[in-house]
């Protein structure tokens, strides 16, 4: 009997284990402008043990319909440097990132006037594991560092909720990553709850828009060519706006004044 009960404790404790659960974040864009000054979302990161699914910039986040955003960037009359903004970017599947740690991948798209996709290897971050140390919500979190794809990223992880994720793509710590920001605070993730366990079942796979009969999922060199296209036909774009409007100068801004990543 008692052989019988330390089996069944072994199983429900493996049980809560493999169980699902979720971070909700407060995301800030603030790209191509710095200091957190940028449009804020909701975003969460749903995890299980091996796989994790993180999404903002979704309608139904944000209790809005889709808007676009114009992006451009241009030198006025004083020399400074502005981004030409109209809200919020949102569209119905969000920008989403899944990253599935059994089998070394990574799935996300990005919506930029239309919907990317793409698929790569998961990445690999060397974090340097930092003695700092503060509180987040409940939690007792320690600071890691690392470089990736054109920024400095500052992440707070908590090693009580002991798995792999965190938002975005960001990964590979001892523990969830409760907060994150880049150098220059361009994006930031700041905690905002946490829930576990989830007992729904999660699915941990991209939502595709509706009636897409067959999505193309780009590799990293081929996004990476779609976002210099794109950056110089934005230049292009802006030469033509500044015709119109005397002390203008257009500037065509590095790689990371319009993406999240910089493969420069």
């Amino acid at each position: 009997m008692k052989n019988i009960l330390s089996l069944l404790l072994i199983i429900i404790c493996q049980m809560g284990y493999t169980q699902d659960g979720i971070v909700y974040y407060e995301f800030t864009d603030a790209i191509g402008v710095g200091g957190g000054n940028g449009e804020i979302y909701n975003a969460y990161t749903m995890f299980s043990k091996d796989k994790s699914y993180y999404v903002a910039a979704k309608d139904s986040l944000e209790n809005a319909v889709s808007i676009s955003k114009a992006k451009s960037h241009y030198q006025n009359s004083s020399g400074s440097k502005n981004k030409i903004s109209n809200g919020l970017v949102l569209s119905a599947q969000g920008n989403q990132v899944v990253c599935n740690y059994s089998t070394k991948r990574l799935d996300s798209n990005v919506f930029d006037g239309k919907q990317i996709y793409m698929s790569e290897t998961l990445p690999k971050f060397n974090w340097k594991i930092t003695k700092q140390k503060k509180k987040i919500g409940s939690f007792e979190c320690i600071l890691g560092i690392s470089n990736f794809r054109g920024r400095k990223y500052y992440a707070w992880y908590a090693p009580e909720i002991a798995v792999y994720s965190g938002p975005w793509k960001l990964n590979g710590l001892p523990g969830m990553i409760l907060e994150a920001y880049d150098e220059g605070k361009n994006v930031m993730w700041n905690f905002k709850s946490y829930k576990f366990p989830i007992t729904v079942k999660q699915d941990y796979n991209i939502r595709k828009e509706k009636n897409s009969k067959k999505v193309t999922f780009l590799t990293i060199d081929a996004f990476k060519k779609y976002c210099i296209n794109t950056i110089e036909s934005n230049y292009e774009s802006a030469i033509i706006i500044a015709k119109s409007h005397p002390g203008m100068t257009p500037v065509k801004a590095p790689m990371t004044s319009y993406y999240i990543e910089s493969f420069e």
